[in-house]
């Protein structure tokens, strides 16, 4: 598995399944790699995913600065995002 930091920057937050997008808007995130959009919008795109939230399936495009990190630094990234959230 590999484990990746991103700046969230969608340009609409309509298909996405949660008020939480909207909090981590402009903010770094660890994401892990999720499986090509086969349809919408996004067809052909990577996908990427926030662990144990509702925020749903995040293409690529939503992304900036998208790095492979070693997990403890994901870890971190994503115990500072999950505070955010909730």
């Amino acid at each position: 598995m590999m484990y990746f930091e991103a700046v969230f920057q969608p340009n609409s937050l309509t298909h996405y399944n949660s008020d939480d997008a909207q909090k981590i808007v402009g903010k770094k995130i660890a994401v892990q790699d999720g499986w090509v959009l086969e349809e919408g919008p996004h067809k052909g795109q990577q996908g990427y995913y926030l662990p144990n939230s509702t925020i749903g399936l995040i293409p690529a495009s939503d992304l900036q600065e998208i790095k492979v990190i070693p997990y403890a630094q994901w870890k971190d990234i994503f115990n500072r995002t999950k505070q955010e959230t909730v």
